[in-house]
C-alpha cells in the first residue's frame, strides 16, 4: 500500500510512481460529517496550486471545502462518486480526483503526524466543524 499524506485541512494524496498523485479527504472528516450527499469537483484539464479549492462535499452537518495538497493538472476525477456519493461514506479513503506532474508546496503530515494533531488540543472540533460553510 503506498503512503498516504495529510494536509492540516483533512484531505490526503497519495503519490504514483507514474508521475501522478491521488486526492481525497480524511475518514476523520467523512465520519464526523456524516451522509455526504453531493460533491462538487474540479475538471480534468483544471490547474490548481496546493491549497486552492478543488470542490466541496455536501455532508448532513453542512458543506466542506477541499483543498487541493498539492498543485498540477487534474488528470481525473472519480465519476463514479460523484454519481453516488454515499460511496464516500462506505469506502471513506477513496480517492476523488487525481494530478499530473504534482508540485507539493504545502506542508504534508505523516499519518501518524496527522493522528498526532487530531489529538492536539480541542481544535479538532473546531477545525473540522470550521471547513463548512
Amino acid at each position: 500500500m503506498t503512503e498516504r499524506f495529510y494536509t492540516k485541512t483533512h484531505e490526503w494524496v497519495c503519490f504514483s510512481d507514474d508521475g501522478t498523485a491521488r486526492v481525497g479527504v480524511s475518514e476523520q472528516l467523512v465520519r464526523s460529517q456524516k451522509k455526504p450527499s453531493c460533491i462538487n469537483l474540479c475538471d480534468e484539464g483544471d490547474v490548481l496550486r496546493a491549497g486552492e479549492s478543488a470542490g466541496d462535499v455536501e455532508f448532513l452537518k453542512g458543506v466542506v471545502d477541499i483543498h487541493a495538497p498539492v498543485g498540477g493538472v487534474v488528470d481525473a476525477v472519480n465519476d463514479a462518486l460523484l454519481l453516488s456519493p454515499q460511496t464516500l461514506e462506505k469506502e471513506p479513503l477513496t480517492w476523488l480526483f487525481s494530478v499530473r506532474e504534482p508540485v507539493c508546496s504545502r506542508a504534508l503530515l505523516t499519518e501518524e503526524a496527522y493522528l498526532q494533531y487530531l489529538t492536539e488540543g480541542d481544535h479538532r472540533a473546531k477545525d473540522l466543524m470550521g471547513k463548512r460553510r
